[in-house]
């Protein structure tokens, strides 16, 4: 706002510029017009500036590009690594996702089933100290096609599979050398001579703690005569028989030397680990029934 003095100021400079200066020609008229409005733009000019006054221009923002703070840029947060890891790389995720989970649920059965197998080898070798070879097949070809295809996605868990498999193949090997090298040492009858191999077997056997290996029990009206877990009885007063008579004999008998003695040390110490072994395979084969991806890649993961 002006002053009362810039106001006087203003007023006489005013005054001065519009005060007849006498008649004279309409080019002096026309010249003194313009010049009194030169005059008065020029006081109020003056006075304007005497007043200290002036029109600011607007001040534009300017918006800030994303990411900056200031004059300074802010650091973007971090991606998550497991987003990162996870992030497909190329044109075709949903399909891609797709086929991978369809193949993890083809696998997911059989792994379960692997599980339920692998606990019935445990207590198998825990109950018998060995494991069949068929058992054993049945492990490895629940499908012909994906029991096969395991070792692309889970390759720890199969090569655990594997050396299940060599160790009981080991112990069904020694079995066998055992048993024939018990057969060799006994003394039978010719009468018994076809029960030389359940003999030895029925040695091992009980060599390994898994057993009584052979019984015979007589009574008044007959017999029993087990070999193996498997029993025969005979009634109606039924004396025992010749050939059983003697190789009851023969088995309650022998006295293992070292070389049979160590055989059986060895076994049972397998037994034990081949147990073990197919327990945690079977804890594992469960687990990784329940995961929600499937790790590795095959033929049946390929989309193109």
């Amino acid at each position: 706002m002006l002053t009362s003095r810039d106001r006087r100021r203003f007023e006489r400079a005013a005054a001065r510029a519009m005060r007849p200066s006498g008649r004279g020609s309409l080019a002096s008229v026309l010249t003194g017009g313009s010049t009194r409005a030169v005059a008065i733009g020029l006081a109020l000019a003056a006075a304007l500036t005497g007043a200290g006054l002036y029109v600011a221009r607007p001040t534009v923002e300017r918006p800030q590009p994303e990411g900056v703070v200031g004059d300074r840029p802010v650091d973007a947060p971090p991606r998550s690594r497991e987003v990162e890891a996870a992030r497909p790389t190329d044109g075709h995720p949903a399909r891609i996702w797709d086929v991978r989970q369809a193949h993890l649920r083809q696998l997911q059965p059989v792994l379960r089933v692997d599980a339920e197998r692998l606990s019935q080898i445990a207590r198998r070798v825990r109950a018998a100290g060995r494991v069949n070879a068929g058992e054993m097949k049945s492990l490895f070809t629940t499908d012909r096609v994906l029991s096969a295809d395991l070792v692309n996605h889970y390759q720890e868990y199969s090569h655990g599979k594997e050396h299940l498999r060599t160790t009981a193949s080991d112990q069904e090997e020694e079995l066998s050398r055992t048993a024939t090298l018990v057969a060799g040492k006994l003394t039978l009858p010719a009468a018994a001579e076809q029960r030389r191999s359940e003999v030895a077997e029925a040695i091992v056997e009980k060599c390994l703690t898994k057993g009584p290996g052979m019984t015979l029990t007589v009574g008044p009206d007959g017999y029993q005569y087990t070999v193996r877990g498997k029993t025969q009885r005979y009634g109606g007063g039924a004396a025992v028989a010749q050939d059983e008579g003697a190789a009851f004999a023969a088995f309650t008998s022998f006295a293992p030397e070292a070389d049979v003695t160590a055989h059986c040390d060895s076994m049972k110490k397998r037994a034990a680990s081949i147990a073990v072994t197919a327990e945690k395979l079977a804890a594992d084969a469960l687990a990784l029934a329940e995961q929600t991806t499937l790790p590795g890649d095959c033929k049946y993961t390929r989309t193109d």
